[in-house]
């Protein structure tokens, strides 16, 4: 059943065309990825009066941190990132501390709506998608792109990412939507090539 009371609101980030996400639910927020559109974030907050809660990183590479500072400055939000990406943000950021420590399985509440959190290296090795169950929504940052994947680099990130979109096309419904770090939504049953990586080891 979706959450009715839910919104989305999609903002996109020069220069590099980072997705940033503004989720609104029972009179709290969050905010995926914290690319540079703070001005944005701060009118999509100010129309749903509704106060931020959360700054959900995916991972911790630059054009998915440009505006962090600033959002957590200006806004608040509790910053949460995966423990193997905090050197990654130490490298990238402006010595801002993480609020959060998620790791897999961990469950966020806003307003009314479970946030379940998946660990899915390879990316980055503390690449994390952020799963609304209730809202059929599934934020996977640069992990899983319509019709591709994020970059890797090797062999050993491949087998991550490989181990790691296949748990997410065995454990994410059909019709959820999906919202990447980059690009257009697509939907779990529009990637029909996720089914092929079963043939890859």
């Amino acid at each position: 059943m979706r959450t009715i009371n839910l919104t989305i609101k999609t903002l996109v980030s020069p220069p590099g065309g980072t997705n940033v996400y503004v989720l609104s639910c029972g009179g709290e927020a969050a905010v995926v990825d914290a690319g540079d559109c703070c001005d944005s974030i701060r009118e999509a907050l100010a129309g749903s009066n509704v106060k931020l809660k959360y700054i959900l990183l995916t991972h911790g590479h630059p054009s998915h941190i440009s505006g962090l500072a600033r959002i957590k400055t200006e806004m608040g939000g509790m910053i949460a990132l995966h423990p193997s990406d905090q050197d990654l943000l130490r490298q990238n950021g402006s010595g801002l501390q993480v609020d959060l420590l998620i790791d897999d399985g961990r469950s966020l509440m806003l307003g009314d709506t479970a946030i379940k959190v998946f660990h899915t290296p390879g990316h980055t090795p503390g690449s994390v998608c952020y799963h609304l169950r209730q809202a059929g929504a599934l934020f996977t940052g640069d992990t899983l792109l319509k019709g591709e994947f994020g970059k890797i680099r090797g062999p050993h990130t491949m087998g991550l990412m490989l181990r790691s979109l296949k748990r997410l096309n065995s454990v994410i419904p059909p019709k959820t939507f999906i919202y990447p770090g980059h690009g257009l939504s697509s939907t779990m049953s529009k990637e029909a090539w996720l089914d092929t990586l079963d043939n890859l080891s």
